[in-house]
């Protein structure tokens, strides 16, 4: 591994680091030397997480030495006190060099090494980078990672249990009983020292879990044990931002320097865990819960001669009955007082300031100084009603522990020395409002699923929610300093722009970085569609989404790039509901059968476990050697698009349906636009109109950041919404991909480039081979977005199978019609399963095809062939069912060098209006038998009949206005047909031609790619020739039918 100098620190790096990866480094170091906070922005894909824990853990090994180096020369000081001159060289001289490596701001004499707490949003994100630090040559340090019992808990009954309150209060009673012997052996662990030895150094969730398992000992406690003498330590940011959770995990913050990784959703993050909703059926649930308390507790203090001879398991209650009735008497006076709030419009609510939450508990007698008492008592009535056995309560104390967590949070920050509980609580209240709402009866049983949105239950009756809502990350990261925080250090690839990411945080970041990426231009494209294939607007915003046109529009753009895109094509929306609207409409109008022809499509779900089994479902599909790839719609904000890993196949092209903003009529989002109205003296340069537009494009750039993975990895981004095409969002989009977006007007002309991309890139940057696996081997859960790209995935059920696939050997296997050259077309993709290459058939008459195929059984084998080879000139192959290798020898078909061979083109009609004659040279002619074929697949008898009619009626009679009508009364009233009547094109008679392809274009807005002769008076129609906009010929009427004239009704 190379060994770098950088800013004085000896760095150890897997390979050579590429410039951008340099300064990153030096931007860390320059951050731990000069104990000063940064902002570091780094595109997904240039390596962040690896250079961050390389440059981290270098700087902490120097610190170390530093610290030792002092110890030793104190202690030789004291032995001798004639010391060598020579020897005080060398000792002055390496003094110096770790005292510049560790930064003039650590003092030399002080005995000191922090400790480094790597955070970030979720255990999938820190499995990422626990896998990176084993790969690197610091996989010695001491390493930890925090976790809730509901991921490291072994307990089979605790487990059971499906609430995470139920589950922590059960698991404390065990201990303290000491009645789980998985903790009691942790005891064991703690006299002998022996823990680290056993688990070893770097250890994830996975592995304390598994050994867990084998020693029989506790992963939560031995996690927390490992904590006591780790370098590092890895735990998601709520664990941090949260005072309870922080103070629940034993987590010391005094002197630590930490590293929030995937920083760009941290505002919200900070602002969430200082919030919280408190409805009246909280309370309600809670006034149930001291009911039955108080009715438990008379029962066991009657039978007070049976309760005094219980065994050590029973659980005895530590409050007494007057504790009960103190309790409920204020959460009755709660309720009343909650229900006399004036709330004059229903629907918006009443906003009241941050100081009244105070005023409303104090009239309840709630307070700083009776809270910790109350606190207490809450505590242990929740761990009694979630272990007491004979307890007929479903909730098991969910009540109370709600409204105990409500508590802390507004009692969390206590009042420094010197300071009045006025000033204090007048201080905190800048940072909250108290909104005050009415549930509206018809919500109940709708799960509010935007992550703006406030939390809400699902009970079917009426209830009003209090809202404490805090606006100001500054609170959270002011809070965080306060605890003797050295440094803290926050990264991610979408942070721009830093000046307002900054402002908002309230604390000083003197050192910053905007990274560019590692990654060639020939490596992404990226364009902005303003309009889709029939010519109507992009536009996702709120009024034009639910529109019909639009929606039909949109998934015909998803249907053209889903036939072009290889592999894996990931498709955002702005949200859950616009995603559910678009589906519901196109399933509706056999849209979705279209589209999962050509790929099979996977859909976000809400669940964390279905969301488990969805991704596991879209890796397998995108590996299977005989699908096209698959499709995984998503949402912005959503899991899909935080951190997972799409690299290489498994997302070539990433859609953006539409800007997420944030819906401006949630009472919190136009509560956050007020505070910082009211605040732009502190906030400066960021208005609620700026703050508003980026948390759109924070969003978007995130999901844009799923394409590309890697230094060799490569994919499109394809922006579907003519809003992106501003210069605003133009410049707001990330700064490695800016200057390569383009605005296309006209659909087929993207459609061509995103083509001609796809066939350059896969020239220049081949799939890698995937990596064997070996029987027994290990594979991490998520495979990192480091610069070796993972070709083998891991499901999370017991039966899964790790697939092996092999690579595609060009992009066109995925569009055959691109192979331009013999040895192209001998390549064949076994891991798309495409079918050989045959002789190309003998031209013959459309009425021949029609005899032909009447005389062929249905679903015979050549019938059945023949189809799936031979495809429209510009409509893909749809998707059909593998069909499995027979046992024992096939026969190989050779082709003869120079042989005319039929090729299988997959552009559409749309991307070829343009320059048709271009590519026309480039395909193979369509064979008269494979257009009666795909005829008779999508009419039935009767309406084929018609079709056979009017085609032999067209031989004796010549007449092209008979013909006309027909077709276009059986082919144009769904566009999934429209080719059929464009491709009849090439069977008119030449003096039909011009007619039918002007007749075709105005119809369907396809075009033949009609190039007219010289004896076609310069390409214009005779005066006397009638046209489709003519009103003999084609008036619109309203019956919906196609006239014998050919008019279109509508």
């Amino acid at each position: 591994m190379p060994l770098l100098e950088i800013s004085g620190v000896q760095v150890n790096f897997p390979f050579t680091p590429y410039p951008c990866q340099v300064d990153y480094m030096s931007k860390v170091l320059t951050c731990l030397q000069k104990n000063q906070n940064g902002v570091l922005e780094s595109p997904t894909g240039t390596g962040k997480t690896l250079s961050l824990l390389c440059a981290s853990l270098a700087w902490q090994e120097s610190r170390k030495a530093q610290v030792e180096l002092t110890k030793q020369a104190g202690l030789a000081a004291l032995v001798s006190s004639s010391a060598n001159d020579a020897g005080n060289v060398n000792v002055d001289r390496l003094k110096a060099s770790l005292q510049t490596a560790s930064g003039a701001s650590w003092g030399s004499d002080e005995f000191f090494v922090p400790k480094i707490i790597y955070a970030s949003r979720t255990h999938s994100q820190l499995s990422q980078a626990v896998q990176e630090l084993k790969r690197t040559a610091y996989n010695s340090v001491k390493s930890s990672v925090i976790g809730s019992r509901e991921q490291l808990c072994i307990h089979q009954q605790v487990q059971k249990l499906t609430s995470n309150t139920a589950k922590v209060n059960l698991c404390r009673v065990k201990v303290a009983a000491r009645h789980c012997h998985f903790y009691n052996n942790i005891e064991g662990f703690k006299k002998n020292g022996d823990a680290r030895k056993i688990v070893g150094n770097v250890v994830d969730i996975e592995d304390i879990v598994k050994i867990g398992h084998k020693t029989k000992t506790c992963p939560y406690y031995m996690a927390r044990e490992l904590k006591t003498d780790a370098d590092i330590v890895f735990m998601p940011y709520n664990y941090l931002l949260d005072n309870k959770s922080r103070k629940a995990h034993g987590v010391e913050l005094q002197g630590s320097i930490i590293i929030f990784d995937e920083a760009h959703n941290l505002e919200k993050i900070c602002e969430e865990s200082a919030s919280f909703d408190l409805s009246s059926l909280d309370l309600a649930t809670a006034i149930e819960e001291t009911t039955k308390l108080a009715e438990r507790v008379a029962e066991l203090s009657s039978l007070e001669t049976e309760f005094s001879q219980v065994d050590d398991s029973a659980i005895v209650p530590e409050f007494t009955l007057e504790d009960i009735i103190r309790l409920k008497k204020t959460l009755l006076e709660m309720e009343e007082n909650l229900d006399a709030i004036d709330i004059m419009n229903s629907a918006q609510g009443k906003t009241l300031p941050g100081g009244y939450m105070f005023e409303f508990l104090a009239k309840v007698n709630i307070n700083w100084t009776t809270k910790s008492l109350l606190l207490d008592v809450l505590d242990k009535m929740s761990t009694f009603l979630s272990n007491d056995g004979n307890s007929a309560l479903s909730t098991k104390g969910a009540g109370l522990s709600k409204f105990a967590d409500c508590l802390k949070i507004v009692f969390s920050q206590e009042p420094k020395e010197y300071t009045t509980l006025t000033t204090h609580q007048k201080l905190l209240s800048e940072h909250f409002k108290v909104h005050v709402q009415k549930k509206q009866a018809e919500s109940y049983n709708k799960k509010k699923i935007d992550s703006w949105s406030t939390s809400a239950n699902n009970e079917g009756r009426k209830e009003r929610i209090l809202s404490y809502w805090c606006f100001s990350p500054g609170h959270t990261m002011k809070d965080l300093l306060a605890h003797g925080v050295k440094v803290i250090i926050l990264t991610s690839g979408t942070l721009s722009p830093l000046d307002s990411f900054t402002m908002e945080m309230q604390i000083p970041f003197p050192v910053q970085l905007e990274n560019p990426h590692v990654i060639e231009k020939s490596q992404v494209w990226l364009g902005t569609l303003c309009k889709g294939p029939d010519g109507t607007v992009l536009n996702s915003e709120y009024k034009n989404r639910s529109n019909e046109t639009y929606q039909r529009s949109l998934g015909n753009t998803i249907m053209n790039f889903a036939r072009i895109v290889p592999n894996g094509l990931l498709v955002f929306f702005p949200s859950y509901p616009v995603m559910d609207n678009c589906i519901e409409k196109w399933k509706a109008t056999n849209q979705w059968n279209v589209i999962t022809q050509y790929k099979p499509v996977i859909v976000e779900p809400k669940g964390k476990t279905l969301f488990d089994e969805a991704m596991d479902e879209y890796y397998t599909k995108v590996s299977d050697p005989n699908l096209n790839g698959a499709i995984f719609m998503a949402v912005c904000r959503g899991k899909v698009s935080e951190g997972l890993d799409f690299a290489d196949t498994n997302g070539r092209a990433v859609m953006i349906t539409g800007l997420p903003f944030p819906p401006r009529f949630d009472p919190r989002v136009q509560l956050k636009m007020d505070f910082l109205r009211e605040n732009k003296h502190k906030f400066k340069g960021l208005n609620e109109n700026t703050w508003y537009r980026q948390q759109a494009t924070r969003a978007v750039n995130q999901a844009i950041g799923r394409v590309i993975r890697h230094n060799k990895d490569f994919g499109a981004i394809v922006l579907c919404d003519t809003r992106f095409s501003s210069f605003e969002n133009r410049n707001s989009l990330p700064s490695w991909v800016r200057e390569q977006a383009q605005v296309y007007e006209t659909f087929g002309q993207a459609l061509k480039d995103v083509i001609a991309f796809f066939k350059e890139a896969e020239k220049n940057f081949p799939c890698g081979m995937p990596r064997p696996v070996k029987s027994g081997q290990e594979q991490s859960v998520v495979s990192g977005a480091s610069f070796d790209p993972s070709f083998t995935r891991r499901s999370q059920s017991r039966n899964h199978v790790a697939v092996e696939y092999e690579r595609a050997s060009s992009v066109a296997c995925h569009i055959p019609g691109l192979r331009n050259s013999t040895e192209e077309e001998e390549t064949l993709c076994k891991q798309y399963a495409k079918p050989k290459l045959i002789e190309k058939s003998k031209k013959r008459s459309l009425l021949e095809a029609l005899e032909s195929t009447e005389d062929l059984s249905v679903g015979a084998p050549e019938t059945s062939t023949q189809n799936h080879q031979s495809q429209s000139q510009f409509q893909m192959p749809t998707y059909q069912p593998p069909v499995k290798k027979l046992p024992g020898k096939q026969k190989k078909i050779k082709l003869k060098e120079n042989s005319p061979t039929e090729i299988i083109v997959s552009a559409s009609a749309t991307e070829m209006r343009t320059k048709i004659e271009q590519t026309k040279s480039k395909m193979a002619h369509e064979t008269s038998l494979s257009y009666i074929t795909e005829v008779k697949a999508v009419l039935n008898k009767e309406l084929y009949k018609r079709f056979s009619d009017v085609l032999n009626k067209y031989l004796r009679e010549r007449q092209i206005h008979d013909v006309v009508p027909v077709l276009a009364d059986l082919f144009t009233h769904s566009p999934e047909n429209h080719h059929l009547f464009k491709k009849f094109f090439r069977f008119v008679r030449q003096e039909d031609k011009q007619y039918y392809a002007r007749t075709c274009y105005e119809l369907t807005g396809l075009s033949c790619g009609y190039k007219p002769s010289q004896n076609d008076s310069n390409s214009l129609l005779d005066k006397n020739t009638p046209r489709v906009g003519d009103d003999v010929v084609t008036s619109i009427t309203k019956t919906g039918h196609v006239n014998r004239w050919g008019s279109i009704s509508r």
